[in-house]
């Protein structure tokens, strides 16, 4: 069982909001440590992780390990109604085929319940990848939500090449071609890479899909490598975390 109080719903919002939409079902994992969601998109091309530590909550009751996975658009209408005001307590007892979530205005003291349904209990969340990936660049969410915005107006992939110490994306189409050029403070604020010329190209619809997370945090830390995923993490100030692994594309 759990009983866990998150001090911000407008915070919680923006972190479970934009990652849980590309999902069909919503696993989650709460022990002792922390409150965990990480799973795969239906077409297995996106791998979703949110990780909220226990200290970022105001109350943390946990009993051994809860592995329950939740109807996604429950938990969705219910977390979408959470202001800044209210705390947004999430409730499970063991065996119980709901979960229930309760929103409480701290001004007011009103409180609103929302019972969830649990789909399945005791399934462990899919394994999170370990890759070293060669090139590291930080930028600020905001632009590169705008990368991805401009790059989908022109074509279906995004092309990332690191050479000589700036990073080219490129998307084409028969007729037009989007391309900019990302160099250290213009806008980066890091890069490195431990290759001389990498190069990997990504599905723009997939970017797009997860663009509505970047208001989680104002930087963007991007890690990718030559054929392989592109990883995108945002971490809150309270550290928490949520991060996206890509598929590339052939």
């Amino acid at each position: 069982m759990f009983k866990v109080t998150y001090p911000d719903g407008s915070k919680l919002k923006k972190l479970m909001q934009g990652a849980l939409k590309p999902l069909s079902d919503v696993p989650i994992a709460v022990s002792e440590g922390e409150l965990l969601i990480r799973a795969l998109s239906p077409d297995k091309n996106l791998l979703v992780e949110i990780t909220i530590p226990q200290s970022a909550f105001d109350a943390f009751e946990v009993s051994g390990e809860s592995n329950i996975t939740a109807e996604r658009d429950q938990l969705l209408k219910a977390i979408r109604r959470a202001t800044k005001r209210d705390t947004v307590t999430l409730k499970y007892e063991e065996g119980s085929r709901q979960m229930t979530v309760v929103l409480s205005n701290s001004r007011t003291g009103a409180e609103r319940s929302y019972m969830i349904d649990i789909m399945e209990a005791g399934r462990e969340p899919v394994q999170s990848l370990h890759l070293e990936l060669p090139v590291k660049f930080q930028v600020a969410s905001d632009d590169f939500r705008k990368i991805v915005r401009d790059a989908k107006l022109v074509g279906e992939e995004l092309e990332f090449i690191y050479k000589e110490g700036s990073i080219e994306v490129i998307s084409r189409s028969e007729s037009k071609e989007f391309r900019q050029t990302l160099m250290l403070d213009k806008p980066l604020y890091s890069l490195e890479s431990k290759e001389s010329m990498v190069t990997s190209k990504y599905d723009l619809d997939l970017l797009r899909s997860i663009s509505a997370s970047f208001d989680v945090a104002d930087i963007a830390l991007v890690e990718f490598g030559a054929g392989l995923p592109m990883k995108v993490t945002l971490s809150v100030e309270d550290g928490s975390k949520v991060v996206f692994w890509i598929a590339p594309r052939a």
